[in-house]
């Protein structure tokens, strides 16, 4: 990892509309390290706008490009980033996995 300080800015098209906000402060970059196969079955949550996530302790960030105008951030703890890349187990619950385990509708947006 090579040691740097950055800040963040946020840049919004100007026919555009903000889709989220960032507070942050990176201390550094370097490289995931070790492949995450995310299945096409995984289980994922649709949320409402202003939704948050919050962190209190060192976290590692993946920015993935998404066609011309979209991104997802892949997030995780510090901790979360040395044990993938000490070889631990990656496991990901599928949504017919999440159903049975939990009893939810899953099917609102996937019809």
């Amino acid at each position: 990892m090579k040691e740097t300080e950055s800040n963040v800015e946020m840049i919004t098209p100007k026919e555009g509309k903000a889709t989220r906000m960032y507070y942050y402060f990176i201390e550094c970059f370097g490289r995931l390290g070790m492949p995450i196969n995310v299945s096409p079955k995984s289980n994922i949550s649709f949320n409402k706008p202003g939704y948050k996530s919050e962190y209190f302790v060192e976290t590692v960030t993946c920015v993935i490009g998404i066609g011309k105008d979209h991104t997802a951030d892949l997030v995780m703890s510090k901790e979360a980033w040395i044990a993938l890349n000490s070889g631990e187990k990656v496991d990901v619950m599928t949504t017919k996995q999440f159903a049975k385990k939990y009893g939810q509708n899953t099917d609102k947006w996937n019809k």
